[in-house]
């Protein structure tokens, strides 16, 4: 799935700050896998979600100028890894699956 077709057509700029804006979302992502919300069902899935998100912060953090399709694949990839990991927490621990109603 993903979130960069054609990485050589967007401007550098943009595609610096999308995969900053995903690199910080994997790293709030830490505090699901620290701190469920709710009881853990299968704690091995929790840890293969907390691999992943380093695997995914590691290749996304390496040393080194990019070219656009670099970037672009770094951003696919923080995006698949945020998506997947969220998938590994809600579908291993008693959070909702449905967010609550908002307050009047």
């Amino acid at each position: 799935m993903p979130l960069v077709l054609e990485a050589e057509k967007l401007p550098r700029a943009t595609l610096s700050e999308l995969r900053n804006s995903l690199r910080n979302d994997l790293i709030e992502a830490r505090d699901l896998i620290d701190h469920p919300r709710g009881a853990v069902h299968d704690p091995a899935s929790l840890e293969t979600a907390r691999e992943l998100l380093e695997g995914a912060l590691a290749q996304v953090d390496r040393p080194g100028p990019r070219e656009r399709a670099a970037l672009g694949r770094d951003i696919n990839l923080a995006y698949a890894a945020l998506v997947a990991v969220i998938d590994l927490v809600k579908s291993h621990t008693d959070v909702p699956l449905v967010p609550a109603p908002r307050p009047k």
